[in-house]
């Protein structure tokens, strides 16, 4: 089977399957982060220019003052994307001694991101859709309250977006490039130099790396291994 169809019949066995469980959800799109750290989901598409300082729709979204463009020019070299990037992904994520994994199709097109996740049995989990603007999350019940789509899509784009775009975003914190023992390693910082975040790749090609994260604070670390 090709890579399109298996992401074809992946899309297809979510939309089945969450047609008789699910629940259609309203997102908000800012997120804590950390104690007086928070991060508002950078607009589309990925590649427009990062607004210096505070801009109309972050003041909307955040009702706070934004950052400045962050100092000094390093930055991951994302490669310009195609008109639709589409990635089938291994998720791990563990928070303390629970660990949870799931198959994930990320989509991303000029003006809209989705995200759709399958139990590793092939249970459909949620599908969430970022246009810029609104976070909508179709998800199974058996999710419950606890699953937090604004999270999941916070940690994608600190993951994959530039850093500047990131830092324009971001609210008591900013992320930066770290020299370590991986290929590449990404970490967010405090205002005040706390490490918050630790994001390692396997490759300078990050939307087709091996990632590892860990945020020690929250207890949480997540693993993503593509397809």
């Amino acid at each position: 089977m090709t890579a399109a169809a298996t992401r074809l019949l992946l899309l297809a066995t979510v939309l089945v399957g969450l047609s008789g469980c699910s629940q259609l959800l309203y997102r908000q799109t800012c997120v804590a982060l950390a104690k007086d750290v928070s991060y508002c989901l950078a607009p589309l598409p990925l590649n427009q220019a990062a607004p210096k300082g505070q801009t109309s729709d972050t003041k909307a979204a955040k009702d706070s003052k934004q950052p400045d463009e962050p100092q000094g020019s390093d930055s991951v070299q994302t490669q310009p994307l195609e008109q639709t990037l589409s990635l089938s992904q291994q998720v791990r994520l563990q928070r303390g001694e629970q660990s949870h994994e799931l198959i994930s199709q990320l989509e991303l097109q000029p003006q809209q991101m989705t995200v759709v996740g399958l139990a590793p049995l092939g249970q459909a989990l949620f599908t969430l859709i970022y246009d810029g603007h609104t976070l909508t999350s179709e998800q199974s019940v058996l999710l419950g309250n606890e699953f937090k789509a604004e999270y999941l899509l916070a940690l994608l784009q600190l993951i994959y977006w530039p850093e500047e775009k990131l830092n324009a975003y971001l609210d008591g914190a900013r992320v930066k490039l770290e020299d370590c023992a991986a290929v590449l390693c990404r970490v967010l910082l405090s205002n005040d130099n706390r490490e918050l975040m630790r994001i390692s790749y396997s490759s300078p090609d990050i939307w087709h790396a091996e990632v590892a994260m860990n945020m020690p604070q929250a207890d949480l670390k997540l693993n993503i291994k593509p397809l």
